[in-house]
């Protein structure tokens, strides 16, 4: 071995542990801080009205909160405005290949909606719930859809319906552990509604989601599961019991 070759080795193995140990050392809680206590007064303020839509779907709210809580990490007024009032003008007279930005606090796109009323509309659950949508491709479909969408009650109920279609199509997902089951439906509302288990979990790792307004050479990508598994073990996430 060369003289170099053998320095370079010694240093990466003296180096090597402490970069490890410093990257377990810190929480997702702690990496991102200030946007992680933002996004957990989010819930505190609006966890009330969550839990009542979770508990009309009999959904753990923990979880679907937990689902949806790298997107609160995320989210911004300013930002939400403006991409609601690009939605509001465009999506509407020329549907999603005119626009489909994510839009709300669980930062969800029309063409998601659309995938997800479609597959309800196609589901025995449309009659349990009584829930019904018109998936016509026209100006009035998709004008009734983005009032839904800017609500935020209404965004609770698509993320309840999400959660309910992919546990009746992948049934086995409903017996696993709460960590697991967080983390498979978390990388499907971030990846793909329609994977299976065996694309979800391969997909879970994948570092892809980041925080920055638009991403630049120093951008942190993150894995959406993670985090989202992260902040369901997080005690603050327990749901309001009022």
């Amino acid at each position: 071995m060369h003289l170099q070759t053998l320095i370079a080795v010694c240093v990466f193995s003296l180096l090597a542990p402490a970069v490890k140990v410093n990257h377990q050392s810190q929480s997702y809680e702690q990496i991102l801080s200030k946007d992680w206590e933002r996004a957990m007064e989010c819930v505190a303020e609006n966890g009330q009205m969550w839990n009542e839509v979770f508990a009309e779907f009999d959904l753990d709210a923990r979880e679907c909160e937990a689902i949806v809580f790298p997107e609160l990490l995320r989210y911004s007024h300013l930002r939400d405005y403006m991409e609601q009032g690009a939605v509001r003008a465009l999506y509407v007279q020329g549907g999603k290949q005119s626009a489909d930005f994510s839009i709300g606090m669980f930062q969800m796109k029309p063409s998601f909606i659309e995938m997800v009323e479609s597959a309800w509309m196609h589901s025995t659950m449309r009659h349990e719930y009584g829930l019904y949508f018109d998936c016509s491709d026209n100006v009035q479909a998709r004008s009734a859809r983005i009032k839904r969408l800017v609500e935020s009650k209404w965004q609770c109920i698509y993320l309840s319906m999400f959660v309910r279609l992919i546990i009746k199509r992948e049934v086995e997902i409903a017996a696993m552990t709460a960590d697991r089951r967080v983390g498979l439906l978390a990388t499907a509302y971030n990846v793909d509604f329609a994977g299976t288990v065996e694309q979800l979990n391969k997909w879970q790792k994948m570092r892809r989601f980041y925080l920055d307004f638009i991403p630049t050479a120093s951008t942190i990508y993150y894995a959406y599961a993670d985090i989202a598994v992260a902040a369901f073990n997080d005690e603050k996430l327990i749901p309001n019991k009022k």
